[in-house]
């Protein structure tokens, strides 16, 4: 009788868990792809059409994410415009704060006025932390982006990002003395960020200025030049965004997207360690492979 109760449970549990799960293994197709190239921690390949996993390995673990975590950032920044807390011809005033953000950046300075678009264009293309830094005051309020980071987690948590965790808006490693405080870089895992990927999509100015490989910001003398931060995007077929992040810790990381004859593949690569063609190279042979699998499966479905 407990035997039988024990049994139920544990089938009632993982019933339970698998029907949270947003993409699932219908067919393993894990044995059909060979790759040279292994470089890296994790690795997921998502038929965004239907929500099966294509190709995965470690696709759950918690890793490191660097400037993925803007994926997030963006997102609160994108359904807040959506829920008309804003425009996109909204000014931002840059803060103090802003215009000292370290690592990629716009070089905003102190009281710099810019709209929500470019702000939002340079975050996307660039990866720029000042950007971001500057958007995350406009939706949560200046001196206030802790409250925006908290928001990030509560989104993950709505979003069922179970290996999900937000400390930073932008992706920056942790300083010395964060990390003596025993704080850790953002982290997230393959499947989590699918999902992230999955829900960016649906919003055209991300996918408008993520598949953009050069643009402007400022006029005149001020000019300053976007280029993406994806060669993906400019050197492969089909490829049309999304993001990519980096420091030692985390390695070469890319969220990468692509459609082929209706097909929304989303592929995500986490803790590639030498360079980033090489990732770029797997990852291009990687959805190539995917289109094909899934061609064959209709060509199959099709005789049946």
């Amino acid at each position: 009788m407990k035997r039988s109760v024990v049994a139920l449970l544990i089938i009632f549990f993982f019933g339970a868990l698998s029907a949270e799960l947003r993409y699932t293994k219908k067919t393993d197709f894990t044995k059909n792809f060979t790759s040279k190239y292994k470089d890296y921690k994790a690795v997921i390949l998502v038929d965004l059409t239907n929500g099966q996993i294509l190709y995965e390995k470690n696709a759950y673990d918690k890793l490191e994410i660097a400037s993925l975590t803007k994926m997030m950032s963006i997102l609160l920044v994108v359904e807040a415009i959506r829920d008309k807390k804003f425009s996109l011809k909204d000014i931002v005033t840059a803060s103090r704060a802003a215009s000292k953000m370290g690592g990629t950046q716009i070089f905003l300075s102190e009281n710099e006025k810019m709209s929500v678009e470019d702000l939002l264009k340079s975050a996307i293309m660039k990866s720029a932390n000042d950007a971001m830094f500057a958007l995350a005051e406009k939706v949560s309020g200046p001196g206030k982006v802790d409250l925006f980071v908290d928001r990030m987690n509560k989104r993950a948590k709505e979003l069922k990002l179970t290996q999900s965790e937000f400390n930073y808006i932008h992706g920056l490693p942790p300083s010395r003395k964060d990390r003596k405080k025993g704080m850790q870089g953002n982290m997230s895992s393959c499947y989590d960020l699918a999902v992230l990927a999955e829900e960016l999509i649906k919003f055209p100015v991300v996918m408008k200025y993520s598949s953009t490989w050069m643009d402007t910001i400022r006029t005149g003398k001020n000019m300053f030049q976007l280029r993406n931060t994806s060669k993906l995007i400019r050197d492969y077929k089909y490829f049309d965004g999304l993001k990519t992040g980096f420091y030692w810790k985390a390695g070469f990381c890319i969220v990468a997207t692509a459609k082929k004859d209706g097909i929304r593949m989303v592929a995500v690569v986490l803790g590639s360690k030498t360079s980033r063609s090489g990732r770029n190279k797997y990852i291009n042979s990687l959805v190539t492979w995917g289109f094909d699998e899934v061609s064959k499966q209709k060509i199959t479905e099709i005789k049946k």
